[in-house]
């Protein structure tokens, strides 16, 4: 466990700096759920702190509080525009940084 938080933390936060730098299509993605432009960023920036948030112990939980509302933000959208094949992997980082917000 004592690595397992850091590294799903530095992943989440490597996934959202791909998300301000715009290399891979999330615009298209967000674009898709009727999302802004401006919406998409609020997003990447939330994952982005969240995730090094996540990195120490001391700010774990602020970090998985962080990913936990983004998270569930972008999920609840995929959900409603029926999109299953993005819903899944945001499903398992929603419950990552769920559990990184309660863990002890």
């Amino acid at each position: 466990m004592r690595y397992l938080f850091p590294a799903l933390g530095a992943a989440i936060a490597l996934a959202g700096a791909d998300k301000l730098v715009g290399q891979r299509g999330y615009a298209r993605m967000f674009d898709h759920l009727g999302w802004t432009n401006n919406q998409m960023k609020a997003v990447a920036v939330a994952e982005t702190a969240g995730g090094l948030l996540m990195l120490p112990a001391a700010t774990r939980r602020l970090g998985g509080v962080v990913v936990s509302a983004a998270s569930l933000a972008v999920l609840s959208s995929e959900l409603r525009h029926g999109d299953p094949k993005l819903a899944g992997p945001r499903a398992v980082v929603l419950l990552a940084a769920v559990a990184a917000a309660i863990a002890p």
